[in-house]
């Protein structure tokens, strides 16, 4: 996946500012410690000790160094060795990391069918990274309820969903308070307007689709994506912005548009998996344009899917600044529903997909930001191989997909790593397949 999608992987890890006073006359170079600690999430290795033991012994330590083009060495690293490395790591190098993978995506084009408008949705989401029980730095913020007081590293994420379900890391903003005193903790509306910076400076000349929670439906959060020229599909609970619901009207029936289709979806079972049992709905999105909030144009739009009996089964509503019409109505709310992806794929995945994003790998200086992020790119090459055709490329074989070859993540990762202890892969792969890979249903 490395070589078809990002060629120049290995340049970039090389690329990454050192930290350490004399990289030159270090054992391990930084593109060795950073693959390491890349290869230990897609490997869902939950733990540096868990790595460690698998670094004795193995071939694992082997082949490390050949994915590095340094064929011929064998020197295991202790992960100690990793962490302080993390530790030290200015997270910025990472997030522009992140950024070439994203750009590389970009250029080769491989996310332009998940386009809305012409435009790339990004959707951000505040997530929890880290709790103690007591306070673990100075930045730390806290909750407390009643007399006990949680200590957390809160993170607000921004990444590229998709129908498909690939979510692409974008940027990251990390919420601290400031060291000694302060009047109010950081919040993820804080962090959202250094969040809309970063982006803006990571990539000055992309425009995007925003779609976001209820939290971002307010004035500040629309007033700057109109001055950043960015498109926004915003949740609007029934008990917020009073003044535009009263704009609304009482009866479905007297909306300005209105439409509605039938639809066949997968069925879910009671943890949100395919249950292979499609239901028919009736799908209806309704809107009203414009209504008026601070003295700007918006427009309100709602997605209701009912099944044949009549029941609902899902209702939401969403205020935008992109004008709905009979032509885009159905789009522009699948668009806003997108959301979840950030919070199903994008956070619940890293904690509870095997990834095991609460776990500290690293809790001193910079090394649980570091290791946070690798871990963002490492499930995203996971994901890659889930849900494009490389798979069936490279074997020749249509029917070689990743769930009769796996069935499941956690078997995928396990295969892995498991392949890079016992033995010595070929790394080469087949011939260049090129643009020929695509992201594809082939889950569903």
């Amino acid at each position: 996946m490395l070589r078809q999608y990002f060629p120049g992987f290995v340049d970039w890890l090389k690329a990454v500012k050192d930290p350490r006073s004399c990289p030159e006359q270090c054992s391990y170079p930084i593109e060795y410690v950073l693959l390491l600690a890349l290869m230990m999430h897609c490997g869902q290795r939950g733990s540096r000790r868990r790595l460690g033991l698998e670094l004795q012994g193995g071939c694992l330590a082997s082949n490390i160094w050949r994915m590095v083009g340094q064929a011929g060495r064998a020197l295991a690293s202790h992960t100690d060795t990793m962490n302080d490395v993390l530790e030290a790591l200015d997270p910025a190098h990472l997030e522009e990391l992140i950024a070439a993978v994203f750009g590389q995506l970009r250029r080769c084009r491989a996310l332009d069918r998940f386009r809305f408008e012409g435009l790339l949705t990004v959707a951000i989401d505040g997530t929890r990274v880290l709790s103690f029980k007591s306070r673990h730095c100075e930045h730390c913020t806290y909750q407390t309820q009643g007399e006990v007081t949680t200590w957390f590293h809160f993170v607000l994420v921004a990444k590229i969903v998709t129908s498909l379900g690939l979510v692409v890391p974008l940027a990251f903003e990390f919420l601290e308070n400031p060291a000694g005193e302060y009047d109010k903790q950081d919040c993820e509306l804080k962090a959202r307007a250094r969040l809309f910076e970063k982006i803006g400076r990571l990539y000055p000349k992309l425009r995007l689709n925003l779609t976001g929670d209820g939290l971002y439906a307010e004035e500040t959060t629309m007033a700057e994506c109109d001055h950043r020229d960015l498109n926004f599909v915003l949740t609007l609970p029934e008990d917020k912005l009073p003044s535009v619901t009263a704009q609304l009207p009482p009866a479905a029936t007297s909306w300005d548009g209105t439409r509605t289709t039938t639809v066949n979806v997968g069925g879910t079972d009671a943890v949100g998996r395919h249950s292979g049992r499609p239901r028919r709905l009736h799908r209806t999105v309704r809107w009203k344009s414009p209504v008026r909030y601070h003295g700007q144009v918006r427009h309100v739009i709602e997605l209701e899917d009912t099944d044949e009996d009549g029941q609902r089964v899902f209702y939401n509503r969403w205020i935008t600044n992109i004008k709905p019409n009979h032509r885009n109505a159905f789009d522009l709310a699948l668009t806003g529903r997108l959301r979840w992806k950030v919070e199903n794929e994008g956070t619940n995945t890293p904690k509870n997909g095997g990834y095991e994003m609460e776990h500290a790998y690293g809790r001193k200086d910079n090394a649980w930001k570091n290791y946070y992020l690798l871990l963002q790119i490492s499930q995203l090459l996971n994901d890659l191989v889930r849900l494009t055709d490389i798979l069936q490329k490279t074997t020749g074989d249509p029917a070689w997909n990743f769930t009769r070859l796996f069935g499941s993540m956690r078997h995928f990762a396990e295969c892995l790593m498991r392949s890079l202890c016992l033995g010595t892969p070929d790394l080469t792969g087949p011939p260049q397949l090129g643009r020929r890979i695509r992201l594809c249903l082939l889950l569903c």
